[in-house]
């Protein structure tokens, strides 16, 4: 049977560990701070909270079993082959989803914020939630039929995999509508709502000062950009959170990651 490296599988392994550990760590704190504070239940947190589970169950669907591939063969049967398959999808497409809505909920906040004291709340977050996991639940079904285990046997034992059912070439449409369903289609959605985003908040220019608000609205008042006034209280926190989206707005449209905290203040 072939047999990976002895240094192959003390580094593959400590990788894995290190990070599914810390990701799973991470992740866990994410969801009981926010389930059990009270003031953090907000629209934006709710789809953390989404994207924080369907992380920890691509940790643990996709990054664990890898290390028994690396010190053996596939140990955890035919059962375990098709629902470690199907949460690794599950996990992957809950993803890109709550990515989505994420975007959704944060262009609406920041560049409609008047309808979105009506359109972002937490208990349509929590229906939109329910059916982005319901729809990608039922639509990852599919790969518990399309994948099996496999055995190769060798002079000095049998080697198990879990693979393809069928030829790979019948998984290229597949693999093409599941990659523009939750890459492509989110990726342009983002880029083009993160764009309408800096536009608001990049094109009008921010009041030094509280008492410049009444004259900056007046100012955009019957302009594609009446959207940025502010709905809220009109004090000098609701001008430096605007501010700080400013600075974070780009930082993540280079990292691509979701958002910390900081950005949460700018819920309307």
């Amino acid at each position: 049977m072939p047999q990976n490296a002895l240094k192959v599988q003390v580094v593959t392994i400590f990788l894995v560990l290190l990070i599914c550990g810390v990701g799973i760590a991470g992740n866990i704190m994410v969801v009981l701070v926010v389930l059990r504070t009270k003031h953090m239940m907000t629209p934006t947190n709710c789809y953390l909270v989404s994207l924080a589970i369907a992380d920890l169950i691509v940790l643990l669907a996709a990054g664990l079993p890898n290390i028994s591939e690396v010190v053996a063969s596939w140990v955890y049967g035919y059962v375990g082959c098709l629902v470690i398959t199907y949460l690794q999808y599950l996990g992957i497409n809950i993803s890109a989803c709550s990515i989505t809505a994420f975007t959704v909920e944060r262009y609406i906040a920041i560049c409609h914020s008047i309808k979105a004291q009506f359109i972002c709340t937490v208990s349509r977050a929590k229906k939109i939630i329910g059916f982005v996991w319901l729809f990608t639940s039922m639509y990852c079904v599919m790969w518990f039929f399309l994948v099996d285990i496999t055995e190769v046997k060798f002079a000095d034992g049998i080697q198990v995999n879990c693979g393809y059912r069928v030829s790979r070439n019948l998984y290229t449409p597949i693999y093409f509508f599941d990659f523009t369903i939750f890459y492509v289609i989110p990726l342009v959605l983002a880029t083009v709502l993160y764009g309408l985003i800096a536009r608001i908040l990049f094109m009008n220019p921010l009041p030094s000062n509280p008492q410049d608000l009444s004259r900056m609205s007046s100012k955009h008042y019957g302009k594609p950009y009446n959207s940025i006034k502010l709905s809220c209280k009109g004090n000098k926190n609701t001008v430096s959170s605007r501010k700080q989206v400013s600075r974070i707005l780009y930082l993540c449209a280079f990292t691509h990651k979701r958002f910390p905290s900081p950005f949460m203040v700018c819920t309307v």
